[in-house]
């Protein structure tokens, strides 16, 4: 039994599996903590010592059940949060201290093709995966040699810049999409028609998304993965979370509460995206960065 970590902005997430001869795996466990440790990063530039707590608690709770399952080998990753605070290695250093556990920090490149490899295996090679994080998103376009594309914006430090009335007002609004549409068009040059199968959307937001489209209330990962999301539905999502206050998200079927604040922003960056792209839907992948580092290192 082998288990990935992938310790990100906004959430921790844990994968438990058995690779299997075929090449496949064998699901054990596929778990997310939403822990914030990128909170107020954009701002002050630094981790806050309350981000590292929680995200410390989830790492001990995910060690836990990795004694349960009996696992061997476990990989731990951080992504854009661990790449940009400058108190980084305090954080890593203090996870192996405490818990054992080694981070490796992916390079914006690297996540963006471990996200590509996991996303192939199901869709085809012949994709563009949009993979919206906390504090980054990368857009990555196969088949290989691949295009990989990275902005340093994500649905935590768009919300942090961005968001400042609740609900949100129409100035905020406007402003968040320049931004993005100054990004997309200054930084994002690829063409959604042109020999590609389908545009992937994976990472907590495009899931999330799915789910409220479906009105879970429990989320269940064999409903959304491959569904597909169009930018009609897109469009009626944003309407409901537009015209509600934190609170009142908390209550919406599918949104995870602690996802309530930050929900509004990634909505806008996926939306934003698929325009971008020239598509009018997008394929929902529920495997992102655990799925690809655990093909790579145990498969």
């Amino acid at each position: 039994m082998f288990a990935t970590l992938d310790i990100g902005t906004h959430s921790t997430l844990a994968l438990i599996a058995n690779p299997e001869k075929d090449g496949g795996i064998q699901l054990m466990a596929d778990r997310a903590i939403i822990t914030k440790l990128g909170e107020g990063v954009s701002e002050a530039g630094f981790i806050s010592k309350e981000a590292m707590d929680r995200t410390i608690a989830a790492l001990k709770s995910y060690l836990k059940l990795f004694s349960q399952y009996k696992v061997k080998e476990v990989k731990a990753v951080g992504t854009a949060v661990l790449r940009n605070a400058q108190n980084a290695t305090d954080f890593i250093k203090r996870v192996k201290n405490e818990l054992g556990i080694d981070i490796e920090v992916l390079s914006a490149e690297k996540e963006a093709r471990l996200t590509y490899e996991s996303s192939a295996l199901d869709f085809g090679k012949d994709i563009i995966v949009i993979d919206i994080g906390g504090g980054s998103t990368e857009f990555i376009r196969g088949p290989k040699p691949l295009t990989i594309i990275s902005l340093p914006i994500g649905c935590v430090n768009l919300t942090e810049e961005f968001i400042t009335s609740d609900p949100v007002y129409d100035v905020d609004e406007k402003s968040l999409r320049r931004s993005i549409f100054d990004y997309l068009h200054n930084d994002v040059n690829l063409d959604a028609s042109s020999n590609i199968r389908s545009v992937v959307a994976t990472a907590g937001t495009a899931t999330t998304l799915m789910a409220m489209n479906f009105e879970l209330e429990q989320y269940d990962s064999k409903l959304i993965h491959g569904q597909e999301l169009s930018r009609d539905s897109l469009g009626k999502l944003l309407d409901t979370l537009r015209s509600k206050n934190i609170y009142e998200r908390r209550n919406l079927a599918g949104l995870p509460p602690e996802r309530a604040e930050v929900i509004f922003a990634g909505t806008v960056m996926l939306d934003e995206s698929i325009k971008h792209l020239g598509c009018d839907k997008v394929t929902i992948s529920d495997r992102g960065v655990r799925w690809g580092v655990f093909y790579e290192e145990f498969c």
